[in-house]
């Protein structure tokens, strides 16, 4: 039974070293991917406005009443968040 065991696990080492060898070769030469398109058909994308500086975002309670950006609702509901306990299990 340890012969037959011993044998299988060669078998099996060995059809996984061919096959793994057998699909790098398949693979190095298989056929380039095309490149279809030409330079005139390149379209330039338009530039995106530039992020302003978090020292520019104020936070007061008329963004908390649904005008501005919206992140005044996000750091006052965060307030109540950061006062909690950091470790907190609730068990007895």
């Amino acid at each position: 039974m340890k012969a037959f065991k011993s044998f299988l696990h060669v078998l099996i080492a060995s059809v996984s070293v061919v096959s793994f060898l057998g699909g790098w070769i398949a693979l190095a030469h298989s056929k380039k991917p095309v490149q279809s398109y030409t330079s005139q058909s390149i379209v330039a994308l338009p530039t995106l406005a530039p992020i302003p500086a978090l020292g520019s975002l104020s936070v007061s309670n008329s963004n908390s009443s649904g005008q501005g950006n919206g992140l005044g609702i996000l750091m006052s509901s965060n307030n109540n968040f950061m006062n909690r306990p950091l470790f907190r299990t609730g068990g007895s």
